[in-house]
Parts: C-alpha cells; sequence; structure tokens
C-alpha cells in the first residue's frame, strides 16, 4: 500500500509540474519558408555593444535552410566591407513581434568552439535604458560549456543584489543535439526552463525598487551570435584562439510564444 501511494504521489507531482498548463499557443514560428520573413524579423547591424560589434547584415551570416533558421559566425573575408576580424549574424523581432506575461520556447543548436557566444534572449520594446528595462537571457552559451546560462537583469540585479534572489542558473544540455529553452514571464515571477525541466524561479519581491520590470512591458524576440563575449570566470569566456574551427553555427528550428488562458 505505501508503494502504492508513493508512486501515485510521484505521478501527481510530475503532473502538477506540466509546463504548458494553463498556457494557449498564440504564435509559433516554423523557418518553414525560402527566405527570412521580413515581416518578423530584421537583421541585426553592426553595434557599439559587446554582442552586436560584430555584427553583419550579410545574407550568407544569416538565412533559412531546410526548415531552420541558420546564423552563422565566420572569420571576415572582406567581402561584406565589414573592419572586424570576425563576422556574426542576428536577427530580431524589434518593432514587428512582441509579447506580453508570456511563455517564450525555443527549440535551437550550435556548435562548439573558442570564444563562440550563441544567445536566445528577450528585451523590451521600447526606448527604456538598460538594465532598468530589464533583459531576459533564456540561453546563453560559451565555448565548449556541457550546459547554459539562463539568466535575468534589471537595475536591482546589476546594481543592487544579484544573489537575494539569485538572478541565474547554468543547465545542462546535449551539446551535440536539439535542445529546447523556455522562459515564463508571469506577474510576480519569471520561471526558466531546459528541456522542459525548470531551471529555477526569479521572484517578484515587494519594496524593491526597480527590482521587477519584466512584467510590465512586451518583449521582442534576439537570436544572436558573437564572439569573444561571456562573463567572468565562465570557462568559455575567451577570445577566439582557433580561426580554424570556424565557422560557428547556431540553428534554430522553431519558437513557440504561449499566453495565458
Amino acid at each position: 500500500m505505501k508503494r502504492l501511494f508513493f508512486a501515485v504521489l510521484v505521478l501527481f507531482l510530475a503532473c502538477g509540474c506540466s509546463h504548458k498548463e494553463g498556457w494557449s499557443l498564440v504564435w509559433m514560428e516554423n523557418f518553414d519558408g525560402q527566405a527570412i520573413d521580413e515581416t518578423v524579423w530584421s537583421r541585426i547591424r553592426k553595434g557599439p555593444d559587446p554582442w552586436d560589434d560584430m555584427m553583419s547584415k550579410r545574407p550568407d551570416l544569416a538565412y533559412i535552410e531546410d526548415g531552420n533558421l541558420v546564423l552563422l559566425g565566420k572569420v571576415n573575408d572582406g567581402s561584406g566591407g565589414d573592419t572586424t576580424a570576425f563576422v556574426t549574424g542576428g536577427v530580431w523581432s524589434k518593432g514587428k513581434k512582441s509579447f506580453q506575461l508570456a511563455r517564450f520556447e525555443i527549440r535551437a543548436k550550435f556548435s562548439s568552439t573558442d570564444g563562440f557566444w550563441p544567445a536566445l534572449w528577450l528585451m523590451p520594446d521600447n526606448d527604456s535604458p538598460w538594465p532598468l528595462c530589464g533583459e531576459i537571457d533564456i540561453m546563453e552559451h560559451y565555448g565548449f560549456e556541457p550546459f547554459v546560462h539562463q539568466t535575468i537583469h534589471s537595475d536591482y540585479t546589476v546594481n543592487v543584489d544579484s544573489q537575494n534572489p539569485r538572478h541565474y542558473a547554468e543547465a545542462e544540455i546535449d551539446l551535440n543535439d536539439w535542445n529546447v529553452y523556455a522562459a515564463e514571464v508571469y506577474r510576480d515571477s519569471v520561471c526558466f526552463f531546459t528541456n522542459n525541466v525548470k531551471s529555477f524561479t526569479y521572484p517578484r519581491v515587494e519594496g524593491k525598487e526597480n527590482q521587477f520590470p519584466w512584467a510590465d512591458q512586451p518583449f521582442f524576440i534576439i537570436l544572436s551570435n558573437q564572439f569573444q563575449g561571456g562573463e567572468p570566470g565562465c570557462q568559455g569566456a575567451k577570445k577566439v584562439t582557433h580561426p580554424e574551427q570556424l565557422p560557428s553555427e547556431l540553428k534554430v528550428d522553431w519558437i513557440k510564444v504561449y499566453e495565458w488562458k
């Protein structure tokens, strides 16, 4: 009888942790066309920040192939007029597609090379300054690490306290295969998942100024590559030391967005 009770309890708990319960699919991107859908996505131009200073709008760095979005990072051959040693491709839905209080789910696969920094993340679709605006990093990977980083940023986490509550987690992945990454944005928390396993939850803490900006604005999607990125202490956060390993590749199979029923 005890064994039966325990088995039923385990089944109940497993069902109670269903990540899809209460959510309704409102948008899906399958990347099944012949070209990138420019009504949803724009190629990311070169910028001044560490995540976009090698970006290029060259068509050979971001394209559709076999039902996947392919984003590459290469040694710069000078063909596009870029002046950086390496060039990377990325797309975002800024000004075209954004969602508020939603579950964002992305199936992706990437190669591993020294200094490679693929990322799937969200930013608010307005002109609020960083980090007051808030940022949601659904997945970041560095080099050859056997796990990914899932992180949120706000003025509170950057300038006040990053540990109470903790604003990040590491999640193990199959480094050579497809994985599914997700973030759920609620009024009172942001929850992260990797392959349907919850990584961590970041809660709203009442009375803490600028601690929880994510519920109050819509977010757009960024799919990006970069080199020489990373946070201090990350094993893969180093410069490209083996250019012969390139090109590096980030593939995205699909994106699903759910809203609360």
